[in-house]
């Protein structure tokens, strides 16, 4: 299934002050579709949607100015959302808020499930420890070297790759329905790569392969666009037959490095976690990424939430 973005209607938990760039860059992005919300000819709402990383999902955020709330302009965008979403065949939606909010609480109205709080987390390039992340990246790792490319995944590495992205269904989480994890093989890579490069982005990827093979142990990647400034973490992984050996440290801690040498205009990268996966968090300390914030991740079936919408 699908993770649609569904219903956020409330507080947002703070975060990282956008660039012009970066945001310049999110309202260009030709996955996502956007509405408007007025009252009395005054914009106070906005609403947007765009696919999720799981099948059949999209992830949606509604936004209505505090002062303006209780005229159904939030429900107006909702159910917009909802038609598009069900043209589209999407399954699930979801979205992001602040525990105990009006938006938590007007999404478990509608029909809405609490699944996984999450932790926002940020790396700072200006206060990046260089040494100590030098000394990860140095540390041996018997039977293991790093890999590196961005765009376009190297030919030999591929099937792997594709393997070692599946393995992300082991990670600890409460909110992926069955069969959620897209069934990754190198076909469906290399269509993702073009549609990234379609919108102006490209996945920098740096992975722990076992040597004198061709198998990708451990990856992690990152999605660079056209503002180079603000980048946002995508997946992390390690294959469970190489795991308690430090490879997701040794790649965050590359790719930290990757990007400070070979993007200088980078300012910050971002990065969330399940607070259930204490690995993934652990390691995200390590690297020397700071806790922004926390939300609880809400999901719904597209089909009850129309149905509550038209009660």
């Amino acid at each position: 299934m699908r993770t649609v973005g569904a219903i956020e209607r409330g507080e947002y938990a703070p975060a990282p002050a956008q660039s012009p760039e970066r945001l310049r860059e999110q309202l260009t992005d030709p996955r996502t579709t956007r509405w408007a919300g007025h009252l009395d000819g005054t914009l106070i709402g906005a609403a947007e949607v765009r696919p999720a990383g799981e099948p059949n999902t999209a992830f949606t955020r509604i936004y209505v100015l505090p002062d303006a709330r209780g005229h159904g302009v939030g429900r107006s965008l909702l159910t917009q959302v909802v038609r598009h979403q069900q043209a589209a065949g999407t399954q699930i939606l979801a979205t992001t808020v602040l525990a105990d909010t009006p938006g938590a609480r007007y999404a478990l109205q509608l029909g809405a499930t609490i699944g996984d709080e999450l932790v926002i987390n940020v790396l700072d390039f200006a206060t990046l420890d260089r040494t100590a992340l030098e000394r990860t990246v140095n540390t041996d790792h018997d039977g293991y070297h790093l890999a590196h490319w961005s765009g376009r995944t190297p030919d030999h590495l591929l099937n792997s790759y594709a393997s070692a992205k599946r393995a992300i269904v082991d990670a600890p989480n409460n909110h992926l329905p069955p069969n959620a994890v897209v069934a990754w093989d190198g076909d469906f890579i290399r269509q993702s790569e073009r549609e990234r490069a379609e919108r102006g982005a490209e996945l920098w990827v740096t992975a722990a392969v076992a040597a004198g093979t061709s198998t990708v142990a451990a990856f992690t990647a990152v999605e660079v666009g056209r503002s180079s400034i603000d980048v946002g973490q995508e997946d992390t992984v390690v294959v469970g037959e190489h795991r308690r050996q430090g490879l997701a440290t040794w790649v965050k801690a590359a790719m930290a490095l990757r990007l400070a040498d070979e993007l200088p205009t980078v300012r910050r990268l971002s990065s969330t976690t399940a607070i259930a996966n204490t690995g993934m968090r652990t390691v995200n300390a390590r690297t020397g990424f700071r806790e922004l914030t926390r939300r609880q991740l809400i999901t719904i079936d597209l089909t009850t939430l129309a149905k509550r919408l038209q009660a």
